[in-house]
């Protein structure tokens, strides 16, 4: 009998000691995974390798991670307020001197009093789960649940759809998302027009024939997409002696 308690604690203790090694292992990997920078646009890696130089990583990337957020809530609600409400308290968190104004389609983003200006020309998309999970993003960085490294690995990994359901990802581009503009439109019509059901019944061939036409487009891609989306080539304007 007590042989094999012996033998039963042992077992335990080896049990123990193997999940810590693999706890250790995981913390480890966590911690030594870093946020590649040069994936960002190129204007965008100029005025953050300024700032690192200036300040630090951290500040540097917490510039970039205002800047993501901005994009993906704007496009996804289009609503200033609450994204500006969003920025504000990531701004004011770890004390950002930067500002942006939010446009209907156009962003600006003044770094340094002004010492660099970034704008983005965002179409809309009313990707409601952005909405959400961005927000929860910024609000865990700001609470101090997760640092800034790893809140730029979730955005990333949102934004490739890594944590979305396949009925999600279905919806998401087409041709699952040609479903959409029918329903859309036909409750649009129902809802704010006050509309009867020959109404919905139009507005919904209306809005499968816009789902086509950007479906089409969108699958011939180059120049075709411009008139889907509205967008203009990303720049930024900065003094001469920042450089360009």
């Amino acid at each position: 009998m007590l042989k094999c308690r012996y033998m039963a604690n042992y077992i335990f203790e080896e049990f123990d000691h193997s999940l810590l090694r693999i706890y250790r292992h995981v913390v480890t990997f966590f911690s030594e995974r870093r946020f590649d920078v040069n994936v960002l646009p190129a204007d965008t890696l100029r005025v953050y390798k300024e700032l690192e130089g200036k300040y630090n990583e951290d500040y540097a990337l917490t510039f970039v991670f205002i800047m993501r957020t901005a994009q993906e809530l704007h496009r996804a609600w289009n609503m200033t307020l609450l994204t500006s409400m969003t920025l504000q308290r990531i701004k004011d968190k770890f004390n950002i001197r930067m500002t942006w104004t939010l446009g209907v389609v156009k962003l600006k983003f003044r770094v340094e009093d002004g010492g660099h200006e970034i704008q983005r020309i965002i179409p809309y998309d009313y990707d409601s789960e952005y909405q959400d999970v961005y927000c929860r993003i910024a609000s865990a960085l700001v609470e101090g649940h997760i640092d800034i490294q790893e809140a730029l690995f979730y955005q990333t990994e949102v934004t490739k759809g890594e944590h979305t359901a396949r009925s999600g990802l279905f919806l998401r581009d087409f041709p699952g998302r040609i479903i959409l503009y029918p329903l859309e439109a036909a409750t649009c019509a129902l809802i704010f027009f006050q509309g009867k059901l020959d109404d919905a019944m139009v507005a919904a061939l209306c809005g499968f024939a816009a789902g086509l036409v950007e479906w089409t487009l969108s699958s011939i891609g180059g120049n075709a997409t411009v008139s889907l989306e509205f967008r203009q080539p990303q720049f930024s304007i900065a003094p001469e002696s920042h450089g360009k």
